[in-house]
């Protein structure tokens, strides 16, 4: 075989490692600005870092809502950088580019080169992804290791054997493995994930049955073409499916092997983590249930920002069933399950939406392949296609619509950066600043403080204690903290302040333990509105 134009190598390796740079850099500007993004969960996970820092550890001192391994895997670079809002940004920065090797791998799988080259710029360019890149929360790490995962699914379902150009038998393994361990990580991040399961197992299922119909030559069958070879015999056909269960059963060994291996430090709180990672969420859902109605809104709020990525995406289903590639049917199933899962959500927040991108992406890209497929024989599908010239016209439309969601998407960062600059030197965020000056004034470093303001004493470098790096109302509201806890946490020798700075603290249903700590601690500063430091 003759070795690949100089120019095509160039646009394979270079034009994918220059979107990674300008995806890396994008994520590095104005990192550090010393606010909360979202106006809570970042102090929350700053603070959750903290204590891991001071020894502490996940779901028996530390209480904590998701799955170990967000905080584990932002921690190391975290700790490395100074444990620093910077640093703890960066750990996610880092994260997030992973799910760039999955819209690779994703975009190559499904539609060549140039497939995967548009998969890695619309996930440039898309606002959530990248906005939540820069954000102490654990949707874009979920997302990233999910688009991976599936991505890689999608790579070993169309070389289950290798082929000349992925690699040999053994590269199809290390695919299926990379697929089942990045599977586990994703919703060991975030239990939103578990979605991906579903292609994932829709492909294995399709190649099991291949390799029950006993079809060798598989490895250069492609569904959306319909390309696929008749039979050889009875023993080769043996021979292929004993060959092609093996990637099958290192995904399945892989990802069970990855879970384990990560839950296995937690296995002597593994009540306490299953009643703060599951049943907290069914309890919050049943409480908060009468919140289910502003679903919609966000719904609507997600249609309208992405409306250009929708089209795009409906283009490709469209293209892809008219070429009767059924690929996509695996990724339409992916998105419907997400949807589902988002729809009972409760509370449900905007970012939760970003589970939805990969399979948006990964279904508007399959508008770029060309052809009609062989899967459309003789039939008067395939006639009207060839007569309008559709093969060679509807590539170049998805061209055209992914240039305007990059066009469209490009023009929001500016307003984006200017807003981060405005949002840094504003009003509240002096008065977070100031309010963290007087905090770290008022009690040592070894000093612990209990506040609903996270945020603020992790910026005056002040530990909370490890069960309340979370006071928020989810947890109040469905009974997770009480009275009697925070005053018990409150009365350890250890805290030397209360901070009320979010006015969750000052909840009805919390009015005994302020009444507690009017009587236990005397009032230092009082910021107006709530906002109180109490110090003993």
């Amino acid at each position: 075989m003759l070795p690949s134009p100089r120019w095509q190598n160039i646009l394979l390796w270079g034009v994918p490692l220059a979107l990674l740079i300008i995806a890396f850099g994008m994520r590095l500007y104005n990192l550090g600005q010393p606010f909360d993004h979202d106006g809570y969960d970042e102090g929350v996970y700053w603070q959750s870092l903290l204590a891991m820092r001071a020894g502490y550890t996940l779901y028996q001192q530390i209480f904590y809502s998701q799955p170990p391994f967000f905080l584990l895997s932002t921690y190391p670079i975290f700790a490395l950088f100074g444990s620093t809002l910077w640093s703890a940004r960066l750990g996610i920065a880092l994260v997030s580019l992973v799910g760039f090797l999955g819209a690779y791998l994703m975009g190559k799988a499904l539609s060549g080169r140039l497939g995967a080259i548009a998969a890695m710029l619309l996930l440039v360019v898309d606002p959530l992804y990248f906005s939540q890149s820069q954000k102490i929360e654990a949707e874009v790490s979920s997302a990233a290791f999910s688009f991976v995962a599936v991505g890689a699914a999608y790579l070993w379902w169309e070389n289950p054997e290798g082929t000349a150009g992925v690699g040999n038998s053994d590269t199809s393994l290390y695919i299926a493995a990379l697929s089942g361990i990045t599977l586990s990580l994703g919703i060991l991040c975030k239990l939103l994930s578990v979605t991906s399961i579903v292609p994932i197992a829709m492909l294995v299922l399709a190649r099991l049955w291949q390799i029950w119909r006993k079809q060798p030559g598989t490895r250069r069958c492609r569904v959306g073409a319909g390309e696929a070879r008749g039979g050889v015999g009875a023993l080769a056909g043996v021979l292929v499916g004993a060959r092609v269960l093996r990637p099958i059963i290192m995904l399945i060994i892989a990802s069970i092997v990855t879970a384990l291996l990560l839950l296995l430090p937690f296995l002597g709180s593994s009540t306490v983590m299953f009643r703060d990672v599951v049943m907290f969420h069914t309890d919050a859902r049943v409480v908060l249930i009468n919140n289910q109605v502003h679903n919609i809104q966000v719904l609507q709020n997600f249609a309208q920002t992405n409306l250009l990525l929708l089209i795009a995406a409906a283009y490709g289903l469209v293209a892809a069933l008219l070429r009767r590639d059924w690929r996509v049917i695996p990724l339409l199933a992916w998105t419907l399950i997400s949807l589902a899962l988002l729809w009972e959500e409760v509370p449900l927040f905007y970012r939760h939406y970003i589970t939805l991108i990969p399979p948006l992406i990964a279904i508007a890209i399959m508008g770029l392949r060309g052809g009609i497929g062989g899967g459309v024989g003789t039939s008067p599908v395939k006639g009207f296609l060839s007569k309008f010239k559709l093969p060679i016209i509807m590539p170049s439309l998805a061209v055209l619509l992914i240039l305007a969601i990059v066009v469209t998407d490009i023009q929001t960062y500016q307003p984006y950066y200017q807003y981060s600059v405005i949002r840094g030197n504003d009003s509240f965020a002096h008065l977070e600043a100031h309010v963290a000056n007087d905090l770290r004034n008022s009690i040592t470093p070894d000093q612990l403080v209990v506040t609903d303001g996270q945020f603020v004493a992790a910026l005056a470098d002040r530990n909370t204690p490890p069960d309340l790096v979370d006071t928020s109302i989810v947890r109040i509201v469905s009974g997770y903290m009480t009275n009697q806890q925070l005053i018990n946490e409150a009365s350890q020798p250890q805290v030397h302040a209360v901070l009320f700075f979010m006015d969750r603290l000052c909840l009805p249903q919390l009015k005994a333990f302020y009444t507690w700590v009017t009587q236990h601690f005397h009032l230092k500063y009082d910021y107006g509105h709530g906002k109180q430091l109490w110090v003993r």
